[in-house]
């Protein structure tokens, strides 16, 4: 049984392994939508404003990588890397901490999603 299981997942490649042009869409959306939120805590400079960028990452990264987790992961690397030109251009802090805090939070939503997709995968081919 162990060899037949083996068989099914080394001769087939993954389909979702795309870098296709609705990712680059999604980074861009991811990039916007950082610079908004980074020019909003720039102007407020609350707590909430701070710990805003936790919920605009995690809660529409979630939901768009529902859908393709490289549409997510695009979104999540456009608002990270939106901190960097911010931190050069308008403000140090609040650059570096969206970058930072953003990375952050992709890597953790991508190692989620990895395992996650990859076991889901591996319960499929055993079942089928």
């Amino acid at each position: 049984m162990s060899s037949k299981r083996k068989e099914q997942t080394v001769g087939r490649p993954e389909p979702e392994f795309k870098f296709t042009i609705v990712t680059v869409i999604w980074i861009v959306i991811g990039f916007i939508s950082s610079w908004i939120n980074m020019i909003v805590i720039l102007d407020s400079m609350e707590i909430w404003s701070y710990l805003s960028i936790i919920f605009a990452t995690i809660i529409p990264g979630v939901i768009i990588g529902l859908k393709d987790r490289y549409w997510g992961y695009g979104y999540m690397l456009g608002f990270s890397i939106a901190g960097i030109p911010f931190l050069i251009i308008v403000d140090l802090f609040i650059g570096g901490y969206v970058f930072a805090t953003t990375l952050f939070i992709f890597i953790i939503i991508m190692l989620i999603f990895w395992l996650g997709w990859r076991s889901i995968g591996a319960i499929k081919q055993v079942e089928g």
